[in-house]
């Protein structure tokens, strides 16, 4: 019997990190792998090798992805060959029309994209691999004087994973918490970097008040954090911005290693309850650069583009609000129109060239300026438009009430036949007018930013499911089961109205009362975290002791966490059901972490506190029930 042969996929793509990451995970899988920088090479081995797919980087130095997906559609030896091409969003419908109808592209990747959008659209293409895919994680190792941190974050952003980053530099250990490509947390073996001893050097406590605390945490098995705060040395909202600025400082200081080691892990997810950032790499990348990095380290970094023409980046990766610019950085951005290099640019601002070398580095680094041989010239595209907020306001709320109820047919203009080219037409022609950075970019409508990329997402849900002839399949069954649901501005409005009356009656301990409004706003504006937190916490009310109405509460309580984890009221309800049954180790859990999301949380505060005094009171009576005997 023959043997199956390997499915073999060719990349081209002159980022070697992330040329590193996208084949290890496709030899992972099960697929002989091939790379190469750049066109011309890659040309001349798939003209002479038989391989199933191309993977192509649309810009490339030299003759970019297009040509030559052009030139493997013009030789009859590679004329049907599967190519993928990968691009950028802000531009992709034009990009991607191009890329088939002029070049002959057979499919596309929109960057920043993930590995498991890479593995499904290669599967959907050839088909899986013969040899079977390994149980091993995704794991890709090196040196930082090879591949410098920045690179290293802006690569792990663009292929949106998740894992852990290991960083060795001699006995130096930090693990950096990746989650869709943005760092979380940071441990760290260096005991400056304890919270502890970060506390103390700061004069926030001193040394007696630590001991005393890490006594107190050890022997109860609780965070030093929450001890620290109920001993009255710091407040939640301390506690808060404390552990924030601890993580950021384990992360920055990565970037002052000249040398060192990397491996990173792959990963699905992480445990609950860590303090997190929420720090664009883009930020970080250009802080890093600018405190900890040595001159030497951004020179580096700077090198290869010195004499080359800068200009903004046709598809950056990054929202404009991603990266925290000065007046004075937006006026260097600005200079860079395709006319000059950064060795011009520095040589006009002499007294600057400190400040302008890591701004223009991490700009570099991470895709929001371009460096090209050539000068291009042209004027940078407007940032911002001058519009009437309050109409565009209007507008948004009408279209999101009437989008979110529809079904993803409806939603997307299409019907059940039409093919998936016309579905992805339409999907395109809804992206132009909804993506969020068209409002992020503006700051419209802050308080609406849940909204807005709730809609985003259920646009992009509705793609997802219909170019999928299995998951379409299954949406229709599902669909035919359906009632059909209709909200309008009007219908929103008037759960506003309800909810806020319910507030009222809650305070009122109406509990009844305040339950029909919370119901009400549910029927009319759908299953919203908030509405779903009062109206579990009035039903319960009611009747504290009915068991099955405190488990009915507690199951929707955990369903409006599920739907918002950082909703603290939602825990400190939860940690009351739990104190009412005597369960205090999980409602101490349900506290504090009522307080790590709102540090402002005073009920959760004083709750654990009255449970510590609890605790000491029954020590001491232990005690003296001892020596009586």
């Amino acid at each position: 019997m023959s043997e199956i042969p390997a499915k073999r996929i060719l990349i081209v793509d002159d980022d070697p990190n992330i040329s590193r990451f996208i084949s290890e995970s496709l030899r992972l899988r099960g697929y002989e792998v091939q790379s190469f920088a750049n066109a011309e090479p890659a040309l001349a081995v798939l003209t002479e090798n038989p391989f199933d797919l191309a993977l192509l980087d649309i810009l490339l130095p030299g003759t970019s992805g297009l040509q030559l997906c052009r030139q493997l559609r013009q030789n009859p030896a590679t004329n049907r060959l599967p190519v993928i091409m990968m691009t950028a969003f802000y531009k992709e419908a034009d990009h991607i029309r191009e890329a088939r109808d002029q070049y002959g592209a057979t499919d596309y990747l929109l960057k920043p994209f993930s590995l498991k959008a890479l593995h499904d659209k290669i599967a959907a293409l050839i088909g899986m691999p013969a040899a079977a895919a390994t149980d091993e994680r995704l794991s890709v190792e090196g040196t930082l004087a090879a591949t410098s941190l920045p690179r290293i974050l802006h690569d792990l952003y663009s292929l949106r994973t998740t894992g852990l980053l290991h960083l060795e530099r001699g006995d130096i250990k930090k693990v950096v918490y990746i989650k869709n490509g943005y760092p979380i947390f940071v441990r760290s073996n260096l005991v400056r970097e304890f919270l502890g001893q970060m506390l103390v050097r700061g004069s926030v406590i001193g040394n007696d008040d630590l001991s005393r605390c890490m006594a107190t945490a050890k022997a109860s098995g609780r965070q030093i954090g929450t001890v620290l705060i109920e001993a009255g040395l710091l407040s939640p909202h301390d506690l808060n911005d404390i552990l924030r600025k601890q993580i950021i400082d384990k992360l920055l200081e990565i970037f002052s290693w000249p040398e060192g080691n990397y491996r990173f892990i792959q990963a699905r997810e992480f445990k609950e309850g860590i303090t997190s950032i929420d720090v664009s790499p883009a930020n970080l990348i250009l802080q890093g650069l600018r405190e900890q990095a040595a001159h030497a380290q951004v020179e580096k970094l700077l090198a290869p583009h010195l004499d080359r023409y800068l200009l903004p980046a046709e598809n950056p990766l990054y929202r404009f609000q991603e990266i925290q610019l000065s007046p004075f950085d937006q006026r260097i951005l600005d200079l860079c129109q395709g006319d000059i290099t950064p060795r011009e640019v520095l040589k006009r601002h002499q007294l600057s060239r400190h400040d302008i070398e890591p701004l223009l580095a991490a700009l570099l680094v991470t895709g929001i300026l371009e460096s090209r041989t050539e000068p291009t010239g042209g004027s940078m595209a407007c940032r911002g438009e001058s519009v009437d907020t309050r109409a565009r306001r209007d507008e948004f709320l009408k279209e999101y009430a009437w989008m979110m109820q529809q079904d993803y047919f409806t939603l997307l203009g299409v019907t059940e036949t039409e093919p998936r080219d016309q579905v992805r037409k339409a999907y395109y022609s809804l992206v132009k007018r909804f993506h969020p950075d068209r409002f992020f970019e503006q700051d419209l409508f802050p308080d609406l930013r849940d909204k807005i990329n709730a809609l985003f997402q259920r646009i992009s849900d509705a793609h997802e499911t219909l170019v999928d002839p299995a998951r379409k399949a299954i949406y229709i069954n599902e669909l035919k089961g359906k009632k059909p649901v209709r909200t309008t501005v009007e219908n929103i409005l008037q759960a506003e109205t309800a909810f806020q009356k319910g507030l009222i009656f809650e305070r009122a301990k109406k509990y009844a009362e305040a339950l029909e409004q919370f119901d009400q706003a549910i029927d009319l504006g759908g299953s919203e975290p908030e509405y779903l937190t009062h109206q579990a916490w009035s039903a319960y009310k009611l009747n504290p002791g009915d068991h099955a109405r405190a488990e009915r509460s507690r199951q929707i309580l955990l369903h409006a966490v599920d739907l918002n984890p950082r909703l603290a009221l939602a825990h400190l309800y939860l940690g009351y059901i739990s104190k009412s049954e005597g369960n205090d180790k999980e409602a101490q859990r349900r506290f504090e972490r009522a307080i790590q999301y709102n540090p402002n949380c005073t009920e959760a505060l004083r709750e654990l506190r009255l449970m510590t005094m609890r605790q000491e009171k029954q020590e001491k009576k232990g005690l003296f029930d001892l020596f009586r005997k």
